[in-house]
């Protein structure tokens, strides 16, 4: 606290501005060697997240918003005037500042007076030097535009409190992840959020998807919502009641995707802007839909047709599998007999096997075999499973990506799933419709936001078996005869592309090349 303190009243007095009683606070020290790197109330807050220790930021979940983002942020929020005349602008998690000032810049463009404009914002954080640091950011903003005020900035929490009604609500709250234990909930606090919020709160709820709802029951009917999110919040399962208490109130009307500029922290991240409704009712808010196409993920109607499912057998594997083969994992010494070679998803390429070792369970393998006949348990049953002809499809790529095994001399490894066709002579016909451009869009289109990363796709056993698959006729069978070439390096992956959009009646252009554009050449 001191060496912000002291770079604030340093720059302060270098503007020759008297402090309020209420900000003497900051008065912890007069020169420090971080003063050169304030030279106006947008720099505390940038300030304070730098000085703040790495695992407390985890800890917390908290990371500085850049201006930038806060600023275009606030515009969907506040569009025009009657938005803004609505009510307060709320942020509910401040940190240092950012939004509220980006908030106080917008209403000053619409026509508010400074001072007015200030008195409108309202701040909550936990952090109790974020707090002091955003009411002398606002009180340092108000001060350059002549104008005296006393900011509204409080220590609370805006999860279990209610702080009243908003015009809109801004900012960007924690994001605390329930699989690290360095960010989990812990039982006292999460029984107090399911007090407040009922069935909203599961077992994997990351705070910040609760943030997202109280903010749309606080805000007023015609109001805006843009806040920071996780992008797990727009398709995974425990966020699922969330979405639909949301869709109750509230239209999603924009989405903004996170192009990798804007935070340190290792999670992807989306800005879902809401305007309350007033009338309740369901609502068809596409949630997965809106990130596709903030993405620029292409849009695909296949129509109804046959699917996957009814062609073979999609088998995933859990955490079980792949701890339970760990042991019977050697190196190929030569020996055929109750061994399979071992694939990893890092091993799959279009259409064929990388030539190369494989990395798993934390080693590098130069040839890996798996001895199938001393597993046991659920590992015996996914070897058994995968014990003839089938498609391994690879997990978190940029594209689908599978491999044939006519033979049924491969496993695949957790989390590589397994399509068995039921007609084995239909094998390389379900490889070929995998790689069509338009099939990896249409998955793209209903996983988008469950990938570990935002430009990977999750092909989930469901999704698998639901995929449109071609019409059987010529134009399939040639997708086929190329898939098979190609699975030998006889042919091109995107000559393959091409044939298997065909037989499913697509002819696009745009959409072959941003296809060719992700997959990859190794």
């Amino acid at each position: 606290m001191a060496t912000i303190a002291g770079a604030f009243l340093h720059a302060t007095r270098r503007e020759a501005l008297d402090l309020p009683g209420g900000l003497r606070l900051l008065a912890g020290a007069d020169s420090l060697e971080s003063v050169h790197q304030i030279d106006g109330p947008e720099d505390l807050g940038p300030l304070h997240e730098r000085l703040a220790a790495p695992d407390d930021r985890v800890r917390r979940g908290a990371w500085y918003t850049p201006t930038w983002l806060a600023e275009a942020l606030v515009a969907r929020a506040l569009p025009d005037r009657a938005a803004a005349d609505l009510g307060p602008v709320v942020d509910p998690a401040c940190g240092g500042g950012v939004f509220l000032l980006a908030a106080a810049e917008r209403l000053l463009a619409l026509g508010v007076d400074p001072a007015d404009a200030v008195d409108r914002l309202r701040g909550q954080d936990l952090d109790e030097t974020a707090v002091a640091v955003a009411e002398a950011a606002l009180w340092w903003w108000a001060a350059r535009h002549g104008a005296e005020v006393e900011p509204v900035v409080a220590v609370g929490d805006a999860l279990l409190e209610d702080v009243g009604p908003a015009g809109a609500v801004v900012g960007n709250p924690p994001f605390l992840g329930q699989l690290r234990s360095a960010t989990s909930v812990d039982a006292e606090r999460r029984a107090a959020l399911r007090t407040r919020h009922g069935d909203a709160v599961r077992a994997y709820t990351d705070p910040a998807w609760l943030f997202a709802l109280a903010a749309v029951e606080q805000v007023v009917p015609g109001g805006h919502v843009a806040l920071v999110l996780p992008q797990s919040f727009l398709a995974a399962r425990d966020a699922a009641v969330v979405r639909d208490r949301i869709d109750a109130h509230a239209d999603l009307v924009h989405t903004v995707v996170d192009d990798g500029r804007a935070f340190a922290a290792n999670v992807d991240v989306c800005a879902p802007v809401l305007r309350r409704r007033s009338v309740p009712a369901p609502s068809g808010n596409d949630w997965v839909g809106a990130l596709a196409d903030a993405a620029g993920i292409p849009s695909i109607v296949l129509g109804p047709r046959r699917t996957l499912g009814e062609l073979a057998s999609v088998h995933a594997g859990f955490r079980d599998e792949y701890y339970g083969i760990v042991e019977a994992v050697t190196e190929a010494d030569g020996t055929a007999a109750g061994r399979s070679r071992l694939v990893t998803a890092g091993g799959i390429d279009p259409c064929r096997l990388l030539e190369r070792g494989e990395r798993f369970a934390g080693r590098r393998w130069r040839d890996p075999v798996v001895d199938v006949t001393v597993l046991q348990g659920r590992s015996a049953r996914w070897a058994q499973v995968q014990a003839g002809p089938k498609l391994l499809v690879a997990t978190q790529t940029k594209v689908l990506e599978a491999v044939a095994d006519p033979a049924g001399v491969l496993l695949g490894s957790v989390p590589v799933v397994c399509v068995r066709p039921h007609d084995p002579d239909r094998l390389w016909h379900l490889l070929a419709a995998l790689h069509a451009p338009a099939v990896t869009a249409w998955l793209f289109r209903r996983s988008a936001g469950t990938a570990l990363s935002a430009g990977a796709c999750r092909p989930t056993k469901a999704l698998l078996e639901a995929l449109p698959v071609p019409d059987d006729g010529a134009a399939w069978d040639l997708a086929a005869e190329a898939a098979r070439a190609a699975s030998t390096g006889r042919a091109e992956v995107a000559e393959v592309a091409r044939l298997a959009d065909a037989a499913l009646g697509v002819d696009d252009a745009t959409l072959l090349a941003w296809w060719d554009a992700r997959r990859p050449r190794r």
